[in-house]
């Protein structure tokens, strides 16, 4: 298994390659005093948030709240959850509820909800996956705990520092590929002989590589419109025939004097939509599933998108949650 310290060497690495356009004024403001290159703060990075401060929602409900958790928990069979909820308190979070012998916590609680949702109709034939945004990897290991895909985080190099750290001490016998593996050979064309890749927003995928399952979650929200029509290019590049594309963000966010607005993602009308409607107890974020096809849409996409601005303009004119 590879050592915490080969992978803060990875960190520097990716981050003496950094271009700063990639990032988003919210995570500007959010890393600039967090010291990310020491061991102590990896293995407690959850520890107060110390390092997942904005991709961890274990905080929204309070260590008074324990009986809400367990109330929240109650959607969902005690042999799913005894299957998918950590043994582990890894990055040591004071916010996570220890009951018999597992830790769940508010953050975790929606990607269960997210995996329930989507698992039967999504993973049964998926191959490969590619999350982007996928924070310290909460998601990724529940689905990696489900299913023996090829799963490819990309992400801004602090965040991947965090998920290489989580996944690999829930998954120590799964092979990882980082970006100290890329810089060897600057083309991931081939996704043979790993499991997990880790790598930073720059990094090349090769157009012969398929995947099955994008997935963006509560991220695109935070970029500016240049960032997310790259993304979207990628998407749509490298999208395998009738694969999905996961879509929860919300309706709108005002991001460095811009409003961020999930109608004006720049979907092309090869899109199914699968499910579309607001995301379970956070109604101002839209959970959107798509699958690419050339023919025979039920609801296109370029439809759906019509109805999702409406409940936009509706929401903008209510003002009902803070931007």
């Amino acid at each position: 298994m590879i050592s915490n310290k080969e992978l803060i060497e990875i960190y520097n690495l990716s981050i003496k390659d950094f271009s700063k356009n990639e990032k988003s004024i919210i995570w500007k403001k959010m890393h600039h005093d967090k010291v990310f290159n020491n061991e102590n703060n990896l293995i407690n990075f959850r520890k107060n948030q110390i390092l997942s401060e904005g991709t961890d929602d274990s905080k929204n409900i309070s260590s008074t709240n324990k009986f809400k958790m367990i109330e929240l928990l109650e959607d969902f069979d005690g042999v799913f959850l005894k299957k998918n909820l950590p043994v582990k308190n890894i990055g040591n979070c004071e916010s996570t509820f220890n009951f018999l012998g597992f830790y769940f916590d508010y953050g975790i609680f929606h990607h269960l909800k997210w995996f329930n949702e989507i698992s039967e109709i999504v993973l049964k034939k998926t191959k490969t996956i590619c999350e982007i945004g996928g924070g310290y990897g909460s998601l990724a290991r529940i689905i990696l705990n489900n299913c023996s895909s090829k799963y490819i985080l990309i992400d801004l190099p602090e965040t991947n520092l965090l998920s290489s750290f989580y996944l690999k001490e829930h998954f120590p016998e799964k092979k990882f590929y980082l970006y100290k593996n890329y810089l060897e050979n600057p083309s991931l064309s081939n996704l043979e002989d790993y499991d997990i890749f880790i790598l930073p927003p720059w990094c090349n995928i090769d157009e012969s590589i398929k995947i099955d399952f994008f997935i963006n979650a509560r991220s695109m929200q935070e970029m500016d419109k240049n960032i997310i029509k790259k993304y979207f290019n990628l998407i749509q590049r490298n999208v395998s025939n009738n694969g999905f594309f996961l879509n929860i963000n919300r309706y709108y966010k005002l991001v460095d004097k811009e409003y961020i607005c999930m109608h004006e993602y720049p979907y092309d009308n090869k899109w199914d939509v699968i499910i579309s409607k607001p995301s379970h107890r956070q109604h101002h974020v839209h959970f959107l599933l798509t699958q690419r096809k050339n023919e025979n849409f039920k609801n296109n996409i370029k439809n759906e998108i019509k109805k999702i601005k409406t409940i936009h303009d509706k929401k903008r004119k209510k003002r009902s949650w803070e931007e």
